[in-house]
Formats: structure tokens, C-alpha cells, sequence
């Protein structure tokens, strides 16, 4: 006999403050099982400086060989400055962790997001207002967001690696 498989419930929340987002990522990044996609102009006000940010990222790589965290930035300079703790992990987890800045219409993109696995995000509609959604164990809340990364990725080259860090 077999017990059904169980999956937690979805949640969907507009959120208005700096604040509701640093910890709705937080929540997203617990969602994860597998990857991580990350798009923003920078990391400097979503919390990726936080030791307790940094334990999350760690643990889900450390959970499996195959996890990858993939962060696309308009403005990857400075992140040795900025993200000390990123940097460190980066360089802990060399082949887990890729860092890309975006050229051409990627761009133009100005609405951040982090996408747990294909079912949890966090999108703050536009970078200049605090308004954001975020989207747990919700497959269609996410798709959308899953097809954007995917655009935005093939518009990006490599920027920060283990062993380059003078940008």
C-alpha cells in the first residue's frame, strides 16, 4: 500500500515593503530543492549579504551534487565588494554557482525575480516601486517567470567566477 504523495499548499501575496520581500526570498530559497534563478540590476538591497541568506544557499547546494544557483545582474561590478559572503560561496561551490551579466534587450529588463525550482518565485513588478508578488508551491504563478529567466540567460555572458574576480 502506498500513501499518496502530499504537496504543500500554494500561496500567493502582493507585498509592499523592503522588508516583505527580503523575506519572502527567503522563503522562496527554502522552497528550493534543485535551483535557484536569480535576476536583478544588483543584489545589494535583497539581502544576499546576510549570514542566514547565505546558510540557505549553502544548504541547498550542499543537498546535491546537480543543485545550481544561476544569478543574471545588469551590474555585476562591485559584487567582490558588495556580496563578500556570495563570493566566498562562489568560491566554495565553483561549478554550482554561475554569475552572468546581461547585454543586449536583457537589458532592458527592470523587474527583479528569484525562482525556486519550476514552483516558487518572487517578482517585484518594477525596480522604482516597492510592489512585489511572491508565489510558493504555485507552478502556474511561476511559468511565466520560468520561460522570462530562460530569455534573459541566453542575453547574458559570464561575469564573476571562482578564480576572475577584478571586474
Amino acid at each position: 500500500m502506498t500513501t499518496p504523495e502530499t504537496h504543500p499548499a500554494s500561496d500567493h501575496r502582493t507585498l509592499t515593503g523592503l522588508k516583505d520581500a527580503r523575506e519572502a526570498i527567503d522563503q522562496v530559497i527554502a522552497c528550493a530543492t534543485r535551483e535557484l534563478a536569480v535576476f536583478d540590476d544588483r543584489l545589494e538591497l535583497r539581502g544576499y549579504e546576510s549570514p542566514g541568506r547565505i546558510g540557505a544557499l549553502r544548504k541547498l547546494l550542499l543537498a546535491g551534487r546537480m543543485h545550481r544557483i544561476r544569478i543574471a545582474l545588469h551590474e555585476p561590478e562591485g559584487l567582490a565588494r558588495t556580496q563578500p559572503r556570495l563570493i566566498a560561496l562562489l568560491r566554495e561551490f565553483p561549478s554550482a554557482i554561475e554569475i552572468h551579466r546581461t547585454v543586449g534587450e536583457a537589458l532592458n529588463a527592470r523587474d527583479p525575480f528569484v525562482i525556486a525550482d519550476d514552483h516558487s518565485a518572487w517578482h517585484l513588478l518594477h525596480q522604482d516601486h516597492p510592489r512585489s508578488v511572491v508565489a510558493l508551491h504555485s507552478p502556474p504563478d511561476v511559468h511565466g517567470l520560468v520561460h522570462r529567466f530562460a530569455e534573459i540567460w541566453e542575453l547574458t555572458e559570464p561575469a564573476v567566477s571562482a578564480t576572475t574576480l577584478g571586474l
